[in-house]
Order: C-alpha cells, then structure tokens, then sequence
C-alpha cells in the first residue's frame, strides 16, 4: 500500500516513481488517500485499487505568521493519526497488505506489516520556539516505522540540514515522475509558466499575484493551477490549466521558458531532473520552504521572492546543478533490506 500526505500534491506525484518500480518488480499495489490522491493515481494507473483514507485537511492562516494556525490544529491532526491507524489495521487485514510505504503520514502503519517511511525533514525548521520539541515529537513516530527512506543523495546535496540527522535513515536518491525526462525539442510557445499547488488560502493568493504579474508582461504565459476541477481557460495573455497528467505536464514544460513555482521539496526534486531555470516564491510561514528557498539562493544563484512582492524584471531565473550519481542504485539497495 502506497499513502501519500494531503500537503500538496508533491506527496502524491513523487510516489509515481516507487509505484512503477514496484509494479515492474511484478507486487500488487494498493494507493490510499483523498480523492484528489485517486483521480492523480487514477490518470497515471487505471488498473491499481485506491481506498479512500482522509488526510490531515491543514489550513494556512491569510498572514505571514503559521504558528498559531498550525498550533490550533495538532489536536485535529493527532485525532486523524490515530483515526487513521485504526482505519490501516483493519484493511491491512482484508487487502492481505505486507508492505505499506507511507509518505509523511505517521498513522499509515500497522503491527503486522513492515512499514516504510518516507520523508526529507529528519530536522524540521519549525518555528524557533517550538522547534526542539516537534523534533523530539518527529523522531519518536519516525522510530515506529521499520524503514526511513530519504529520498535525496548521501550528501543531503539537494535537502540541505532538513534531511541531517542521526536518525537511522536511507538515502534512496531523488524521487520525481520527470526523472526519464527528455526535452521535445518543441519551440517554445511561453515565457513563463507558474505551478500553483498547497493549501488555502495561499494557493488563491499566489494564483492572483502571479495573473496580475504576467498581465504587465508583454509575453505569453502559462499557469497549472493545481487543481483538478478546473477547466482550462485564457485570461488575456496567459494560459490556465488544471492539474496535467505527466504527458501533458511534460509537452507544457518543454514549451515554458522560465518556471515560477513553490520551493516545496518535491518542485525541487521535479527541476533537479527537468533543468528547467526556475524562480521561488515560499509559501509565508511554511519554515520548510522558506529554508529551501534561500538554501538554493545560496548554492545555485537561485532567486526568491516574498508572497505579495514578485517583481519579474528583478529576478535571476537559474536551474538546479545536475550531479552524477547512481540514483537506481540507491533505490535498488533500499528495496533489497525491505525485501521488495
């Protein structure tokens, strides 16, 4: 069984690529999650069996500060930890599940399973007064799982301090459905394109900032606004469109000059593989994101900017460095101590 968090929907693309491995390793696979988890899996594999488990639903305050409205929701996220253990015990046993791998959801495990964990904060940036113990919290559930699965290199080169810890772990390299990414040679048809994912209200925030933006420009522009009920329309210049299956996502990038996205660790591993120059704009109070941001600012050149002040005509547009290294191996050596 195969359970993404409900995040984002990087949780749920970067699990595409451990679901083709195991599928080619010839395992039956079972996807959980919401229903914007199924019609995702759904598009990339009609033939595997998703169950509908809810997900943590979090919210973002409208401001700039987190704290308080993450704070006022860990007892409704505890309540579905442990909602969520109780609904994975007993379809565990009518799925004659074995192996679950769950992607940052800490009540997808059961007793009579060996339970996988994926994740890239080992060392979560939380707020500075709270850090130490959300921590200490995260190193006890991540202790529950058999197996830890980091998906960066041995270096941590693409997750920084997030993934450092003495956390027993493995690193299985980068994980992204564009890792067999080929440029079509198309001629490109945008100047920018931006991918709008995350939670409420930032997600609408961003969506109207960046339309407003590509409105001043004189080129044409692209947005995927990362959901999947929406109709793909024109406003003036720019393109809208829904969340794109990878075919369709990957003709699109091939046709955008410049990409404008979240610095949400899955975008990152996605333009490790596209090479495509890119700009950030961390979700506000998401310390995550906002690390990652200046962390590739730092080491590749990379521009940010704050939600509610990006100036296009200011930003240096650069792609994430490209390093040899045996991904498939990683992986490969992974899969063998967890008998897959």
């Amino acid at each position: 069984m195969i359970a993404p968090l409900d995040w984002g929907l990087g949780h749920i693309t970067r699990t595409i690529p451990i679901i083709r491995e195991l599928l080619k390793r010839g395992h039956k696979v079972i996807t959980c999650g919401d229903h914007v988890a199924e019609e995702i899996y759904q598009k990339e594999f009609p033939n595997i069996n998703h169950i509908i488990i809810k997900g943590y639903e979090p919210y973002y305050s409208g401001n700039n500060n987190q704290r308080i409205a993450i704070l006022k929701q860990v007892p409704k996220f505890i309540k579905k930890i442990i909602k969520e253990k109780k609904i994975i015990e007993s379809i565990s046993i009518k799925e004659k599940i074995d192996i679950i791998i769950s992607d940052n959801r800490f009540g997808i495990r059961t007793n009579r399973t060996t339970n996988i964990y994926i994740t890239h904060q080992l060392n979560i940036m939380g707020p500075l007064l709270i850090r130490k113990l959300i921590n200490v919290i995260n190193r006890i559930l991540i202790r529950k799982f058999d197996y830890t699965w980091v998906p960066d290199y041995a270096n941590s080169e693409l997750s920084g301090d997030l993934s450092i810890n003495k956390l027993e772990s493995l690193k299985i390299g980068p994980l992204s459905r564009f890792e067999n990414y080929k440029n079509d040679d198309s001629e490109i048809r945008y100047k920018y394109l931006a991918i709008i994912s995350g939670p409420e209200p930032h997600r609408s925030l961003i969506e109207k900032e960046i339309i407003n933006c590509f409105i001043e420009t004189n080129y044409k522009c692209a947005i995927i606004v990362g959901k999947t009920t929406v109709e793909k329309k024109l406003i003036e210049n720019i393109s809208i469109f829904p969340h794109l299956e990878t075919k369709e996502f990957l003709k699109l990038i091939s046709r955008s000059e410049l990409i404008i996205c979240r610095s949400g660790y899955s975008s990152i591993m996605d333009l490790y593989f596209l090479q495509k120059k890119v700009l950030f704009i961390p979700t506000p109070g998401q310390t995550e994101q906002e690390y990652l941001a200046k962390y590739y600012k730092e080491e590749y050149s990379i521009s940010f900017f704050k939600q509610g002040k990006i100036n296009l005509k200011k930003a240096d547009f650069n792609s994430i460095q490209k390093i040899s290294n045996a991904k498939k191996k990683l992986l490969e050596v992974a899969f063998k101590k967890a008998n897959l």
